[in-house]
């Protein structure tokens, strides 16, 4: 474990879902607080990876409708394919802390 990981326990986190069309191009992007991901993070297989933090996960048809109540998305669209990950967010800016010789700026690193 990282001395002070600052995810731990799904901290400094926040989710995306976002849709991509037949061209692969993004179409939609809706932010996920951490309140909503822990009444949806029931409806995905996670793991041990408990805040998403390995990547982006598929979202299935059957997974949708009660994905729309929580997140109070207006519709999923045909044809575009769906995936939930999480992002840092944190106040502190991007991890890893100052010290290090690049910052990260995609998904969230695994301690």
């Amino acid at each position: 474990m990282i001395e002070d990981y600052p995810f731990e326990d799904g901290r400094n986190l926040s989710w995306t879902l976002e849709g991509f069309g037949p061209d692969e191009l993004l179409c939609s992007s809706v932010t996920v607080t951490r309140e909503q991901f822990l009444e949806v993070r029931s409806l995905f297989e996670l793991g041990d990876d408990e805040w998403m933090m390995g990547g982006d996960y598929p979202v299935p048809p059957e997974v949708q409708t009660p994905l729309k109540v929580v997140i109070e998305m207006a519709l999923f669209e045909e044809g575009v394919d769906y995936f939930l990950g999480a992002r840092q967010d944190s106040s502190s800016g991007i991890w890893p802390p100052s010290g290090c010789s690049e910052p990260f700026l995609g998904p969230v690193p695994a301690p």
